[in-house]
């Protein structure tokens, strides 16, 4: 005879399932996401990181050719060009003022980079950055340069 009070399974009815690292039957792995903004970096992570750049170097490009100037020319450009990263909450103002400095700074004009995703970086910094000379340091963390 079956129980009148039957046996309650783990996930019935209370906290969701926590994520595992297993195969599914389709054969990929679900993914962890963790926060790392303040973990160690593996070699994984800066990978994306390159990648990341590239994507973030388009969007300037992208905004030098809208405004005629880049996000760091001018600290209102900057929160204008940050501003909707910063309310979803990807990230704080002064994490993008140094992201922006790195970018920046990363190559020059006599840059020989070496693997795939930092020549296509480099290219697209060419593009915002190349030929500007070499007193012409818009820091965005200062005032306005106009």
């Amino acid at each position: 005879m079956a129980e009148a009070n039957p046996k309650r399974l783990a996930n019935d009815g209370g906290d969701p399932p926590k994520k595992k690292n297993t195969t599914s039957a389709g054969g990929s792995k679900q993914v962890k996401i963790e926060d790392t903004s303040n973990s160690k970096s593996n070699k994984g992570d800066v990978e994306e990181v390159n990648i990341y750049n590239l994507d973030l170097l388009n969007e300037i490009l992208e905004y030098k050719n809208w405004k005629g100037t880049t996000p760091c020319d001018n600290p209102d450009d900057l929160r204008e060009f940050c501003t909707p990263y910063i309310r979803l909450d990807i990230g704080n103002a002064r994490g993008w003022i140094r992201k922006m400095r790195e970018l920046k700074t990363k190559f020059n004009d006599d840059s020989d980079p070496t693997n795939d995703v930092e020549k296509e970086e480099f290219e697209v910094w060419k593009k915002i950055w190349g030929g500007e000379p070499k007193g012409d340091d818009h820091d965005p963390g200062v005032g306005s340069s106009k």
